[in-house]
């Protein structure tokens, strides 16, 4: 019945075990992108492309994390800085940075049908530029991909 099924997609949500958000994206597709840019760069440990709302959608990543958690931390602290830099009174953020000794984190907004969030991390054989360098190009490659396929 349309009862049961409403109520089985609450529970599913509430138990986050909704149908993939993977199947909505050419997951395949944005797999290539990551292989093309660990292929240019092989320092980058982690690639995650998340949805606006926090899921993952893929990852490529050599670190022991879990990309669900990761994808919602990574949108919110990527809005965070959006919203500072309004605060601010500055243009737009373009992307936002997490630099630590052993590494760093980049997170860009990829404008799709509907906005993205892509982290990219490497170690800290790899400087600052060079990340943002590579972030920065996966995210336009990805925005390609995206719209060939909204």
């Amino acid at each position: 019945s349309v009862q049961r099924s409403a109520m089985n997609q609450i529970v599913r949500q509430a138990t986050g075990d909704t149908p993939p958000v993977r199947q909505l994206y050419d997951v395949s597709g944005i797999a290539g992108v990551f292989r093309q840019a660990r292929e240019r760069e092989p320092g980058l440990t982690l690639l995650l492309l998340s949805t606006a709302d926090g899921r993952a959608v893929a990852e490529d990543s050599v670190l022991g994390v879990d990309g669900r958690r990761l994808a919602a931390m990574a949108n919110s602290f990527l809005t965070l800085g959006e919203t500072v830099s309004r605060e601010l009174a500055l243009s737009e953020a373009d992307y936002a940075t997490v630099c630590t000794r052993q590494g760093n984190v980049v997170l860009i907004r990829v404008q799709g049908e509907k906005p993205m969030t892509l982290t990219a991390v490497a170690g800290a054989d790899i400087n600052m530029a060079a990340l943002l360098f590579h972030a920065r190009e996966c995210a336009s490659r990805l925005q390609a991909v995206l719209r060939t396929n909204a």
